[in-house]
């Protein structure tokens, strides 16, 4: 079982590739979008890992959520590449 107590943000990451201070904001309301949907699926699974990650393919709202936080991500560029 896997049940993390906190997240690790590397805001020095961010600003280097330009990210805001209403960026953060975004990025906070992502984290609280991914533990709201967490929440919802460990309901329905329980908290083992592996029955966690086998309700996640077939998930709407994952779906959904990946491809807002890809598609925004893409917007800032990486340093170096």
């Amino acid at each position: 079982m896997m049940t993390p107590g906190g997240i690790r943000l590397g805001t020095g990451a961010l600003t280097t590739r330009g990210f805001l201070e209403a960026d953060m904001e975004r990025i906070a309301s992502y984290m609280v979008k991914s533990v709201e949907i967490t929440l919802r699926i460990q309901e329905k699974t329980g908290k083992k890992l592996v029955d966690f990650e086998k309700a996640l393919p077939g998930d709407e709202e994952v779906q959904k959520l990946a491809a807002e936080v890809t598609a925004y991500a893409r917007e800032f560029s990486i340093p170096g590449v």
